[in-house]
């Protein structure tokens, strides 16, 4: 029965241990900042090929072997749409220039005008 009581107390005072330790760890360490960069804006400079509701395929005016396709920010969504209803949306051969976030494919805002600056 002694040793069951030694063990007993072994144990509680190693958790109590345990704990104590972890209280002064946790107060000790200081909390870790993350922070966050915003993505930066990059322009695409090219001639439309196809447009649609969901998005714009562009080739680059510099090199014409690079092609992409933008998908539309939600912001721009609905100016688009209301441009596709109207019939006055871009064209093949309309020079535009795509503003979009790093590391995606979303378009942010477009410039060019609809059936101007053709070749």
């Amino acid at each position: 029965m002694a040793l069951t009581t030694r063990l007993r107390s072994a144990l509680v005072l190693g958790l109590v241990l345990a704990l104590a330790l972890t209280a002064v760890a946790q107060t000790v360490s200081p909390p870790v900042k993350v922070t966050t960069t915003k993505p930066k804006k990059v322009k695409f400079k090219g001639e439309v090929l196809h447009v649609t509701r969901v998005a714009i395929t562009v080739r680059s005016r510099d090199n014409f072997n690079l092609v992409r396709t933008f998908t539309y920010d939600t912001k721009l969504a609905p100016k688009i749409n209301k441009k596709f209803d109207q019939n006055k949306l871009y064209q093949h051969g309309d020079r535009v220039e795509i503003i979009y976030l790093t590391g995606g494919d979303t378009a942010v805002k477009i410039k060019g005008k609809p059936g101007q600056n053709r070749r």
